[in-house]
């Protein structure tokens, strides 16, 4: 497509490799000298050790970097032409730093038709005479005010700084993200947005500029001014004057919380389904020895021979045989949504069962169990699924006493539920240990979330309220860290008329 341009030099900048080699090929076999760099630092290398004629690059680079490497190219070599690509800009917001735009779903045509128009125009302005810097006025006011605008415009925070940190400049979307105004931020450090925990991470990287390094989407976190940590991605570039001297830094920011967040939400759903899958695996593989055990069991009480001792033995073990295969179904069941199977429980025989099983863990703290049961009444449930939930907190508040308090408090009352008005009963399990530190708290219920490093696998709390929820009750905790006050104290609530969760 039209006449070969020997001697004339374009320089490519995607970060799309496939895409740039494929431009390159294209544009090389219509006779254009072809220069290509991936990021905006290698394309401003190549435009300041080469005549470049055109500059090719894509929009989303990076907007505010790519903007900023146009501005730079604009600056020093006013006669370069710009052509902006993009599957996605629309012309307006791509022209602000671009002489012309071109959308990239519309095949190589239309640029290689730019091309030849911009170079033909450019001979009949000045046949055989390649314009120079110098011949080439500059208005200083227009390239600052096209900077300015970039800046402005910008939806990425922008700020710059001295060597030493000081802030000299901050944008619109600075504002926004950190909360703090211009007039409150230039003048003041960068370390204003340092969270207590990274105290020397301002000073690594003024030494790294120092150097002259740029720093290419460095993930960490920033305060807000309300307190608020923000993940973030940091693109940080050294500041040069006219002579070269290094002057100082600019920075561009962008809130990669939501997507951090998610990133998370993903994990522990895959986490959750990991489980699940090994919980599944682990119960099949159970039953098939458990029935052996079973049949064991079977022949042995049938046997007319055995002692009555044996035979009471054997009928224990058998009913811990049943305990056991109930557990089992109860995993299989969370797992393939099984129908509930309901009966009547009586929550203060299960937390005495439970009570003489940990009653060695209790004693070996050195704390003393005390009941309250001021009710006996039966609420519809499953005896295991309670049993589950109650041996949770009981050995939740049990490993609080070990580090302190004394005191192990069960009450069992009639209540009604403190959102609805329901009737029900109200089970509580109480320590005066030292209490779950405020950070902690909120985050009690998540699954996998604990506080018991290794010890713990994060998902007691989390499986007892879905349980709990399961029989339209609810699960909440009251929890003091201050000496003299301090302990936690566990509630259920459970209905006493069977109502499913909504």
């Amino acid at each position: 497509m039209g006449s070969p341009r020997t001697g004339c030099t374009l320089l490519l900048i995607d970060d799309e490799q496939q895409a740039l080699q494929l431009r390159k090929r294209v544009l090389e076999s219509n006779g254009f000298t072809v220069l290509s760099a991936t990021t905006a630092e290698e394309g401003l290398e190549l435009f300041r050790r080469h005549d470049v004629d055109v500059v090719i690059t894509d929009h989303l680079l990076g907007r505010s970097t790519a903007a900023a490497m146009s501005w730079e190219m604009k600056r020093s070599k006013p006669y370069t032409f710009i052509i902006s690509l993009s599957g996605t800009t629309n012309v307006d917001e791509a022209l602000k730093y671009a002489d012309e735009f071109i959308a990239k779903g519309e095949g190589p045509e239309p640029l290689l038709r730019a091309l030849n128009r911009i170079l033909a125009e450019r001979e009949r302005a000045s046949p055989g005479i390649q314009p120079s810097p110098a011949e080439v006025p500059v208005d200083i006011s227009t390239v600052q005010a096209l900077l300015a605008a970039i800046v402005a415009d910008s939806s990425d925070a922008i700020l710059s700084k001295t060597l030493d940190g000081i802030v000299t400049s901050w944008n619109h979307a600075a504002e926004e993200m950190y909360g703090y105004t211009r007039d409150e931020m230039i003048g003041r450090t960068v370390a204003t947005l340092l969270p207590p925990d990274r105290p020397d991470e301002v000073n690594h990287i003024l030494g790294r500029l120092r150097r002259g390094e740029h720093i290419s989407h460095f993930e960490t976190v920033r305060v807000a001014k309300d307190g608020k940590r923000l993940e973030v991605a940091l693109t940080i570039s050294p500041v040069r004057d006219g002579t070269g001297r290094l002057v100082g830094a600019s920075t561009i920011a962008r809130d990669i919380t939501l997507s951090k967040n998610a990133e998370e939400a993903l994990r522990k759903s895959e986490k959750l389904a990991l489980a699940g899958r090994m919980a599944t695996t682990i119960a099949h593989e159970i039953n098939n020895p458990l029935e052996a055990v079973g049949n064991i069991l079977y022949l042995l009480d049938a046997d007319t021979e055995l002692k009555a001792e044996s035979r009471s033995y054997v009928g224990m073990a058998q009913d811990e045989l049943r305990r056991v295969s109930e557990i089992i179904k109860l995993t299989l069941g969370m797992q393939r949504g099984s129908a509930d199977t309901r009966e009547l429980v009586r929550p203060t025989t299960l937390l005495d069962n439970l009570l003489t099983i940990y009653q060695k863990k209790v004693q070996s703290v050195g704390a003393q169990v005390v009941r309250s049961y001021r009710s006996e009444d039966p609420v519809p449930g499953n005896a295991v699924e309670f049993r589950q939930v109650f041996s949770n907190l009981i050995v939740n508040a049990a490993d609080a006493l070990a580090i302190a308090g004394d005191k192990l408090m069960i009450r069992v009352r009639r209540a009604r539920r403190w959102d609805t008005g329901q009737p029900g009963l109200c089970i509580s399990v109480a320590d005066n240990a030292g209490g779950i530190a405020p950070e902690h708290r909120r985050r009690l219920f998540q699954a996998f979330y604990t506080t018991k490093g290794e010890q713990g696998t994060g998902i007691g709390l989390w499986m007892s309220r879905s349980i709990v929820l399961k029989y339209g009750g609810n699960l909440r905790f009251h929890s003091c860290s201050l000496p003299g006050k301090s302990g936690t104290c566990v509630s259920v609530f459970l209905p006493l008329e069977a109502k499913a969760a909504a």
